[in-house]
């Protein structure tokens, strides 16, 4: 599952003011940061001398940095450290003398940023803020009366404007947004 990074705002029923906390999340419990993956999946050589396969990847088209020896496997899930930079993949088969075949077509991905909270403003016992990060990238907005038990409220394309519409009788409300 890929990490999440998120802030979190809690509001209290009545309360004209608002506390904001940071928080890291991850698979929906507060964690240390962890770096976000990306999972590659491939279909395997007709070759039947494969004994296996390297992923090869860098932030330049073209130009792999990194390699990971996957093994025989038509799967791998890649740890990439920079959110908002765009990586770039290849597959390479090896047969057991170590020889090896040419680059596969090239993938990109880009990692998300993590959603950024910014408070719009308090209303009529409504609440909205902006949720930005990725421009393009899709985001949920969860909520919680707890912060153990999260149900989603919108799914949007950032950035844009979440209006928190649910009855004001909630004794307190926590909300994060979380990156597909």
């Amino acid at each position: 599952m890929m990490s999440r990074r998120n802030l979190i705002y809690r509001i209290k029923q009545g309360a004209s003011r608002l506390i904001l906390s940071c928080g890291l999340v991850m698979a929906m419990q507060m964690t240390a940061p962890a770096s976000p993956n990306v999972t590659l999946a491939w279909n395997p050589t007709p070759n039947v001398n494969i004994a296996g396969y390297k992923i090869y990847y860098g932030v330049v088209s073209h130009s792999y940095t990194n390699s990971v020896n996957v093994g025989n496997t038509t799967s791998a899930t890649i740890s990439l450290p920079s959110p908002g930079t765009t990586y770039y993949f290849a597959a390479t088969a090896y047969d057991s003398s170590g020889n090896e075949s040419g680059y596969s077509n090239e993938a990109a991905f880009t990692v998300p940023l993590a959603a950024s909270l910014t408070a719009a403003g308090f209303s009529s016992g409504h609440f909205s803020f902006t949720v930005s990060g990725t421009a393009g990238s899709q985001y949920v907005v969860e909520g919680s009366t707890n912060m153990t038990d999260w149900f989603p409220m919108q799914t949007n394309t950032a950035p844009f404007t979440f209006l928190d519409t649910t009855p004001a009788g909630l004794p307190q409300c926590f909300y994060r947004s979380v990156s597909l």
